[in-house]
């Protein structure tokens, strides 16, 4: 029997202190076999970016990250 998977998008907001308001990054879809599944994978796509992840948090329509922006 085959394992159920869960897919979400993911919303990427970049933090930058010099402007001090997010801007929205490229979004992205990650899968996994569970919802904590999910933020690992999440938190490993988004370092392997070069991201410092802030925050992830589920919304109704997928996952919404923040992450600070790169030097």
């Amino acid at each position: 029997m085959r394992e159920a998977r869960v897919q979400r998008i993911v919303k990427v907001f970049v933090l930058s202190s010099a402007s001090g308001a997010p801007h929205p990054g490229p979004e992205f879809t990650v899968e996994a076999s569970s919802h904590d599944g999910l933020l690992e994978a999440v938190h490993a796509e988004l370092a392997a970016r070069g991201h410092h992840v802030r925050a992830v948090s589920h919304t109704p329509t997928g996952l919404l990250a923040y992450v600070e922006g790169r030097p």
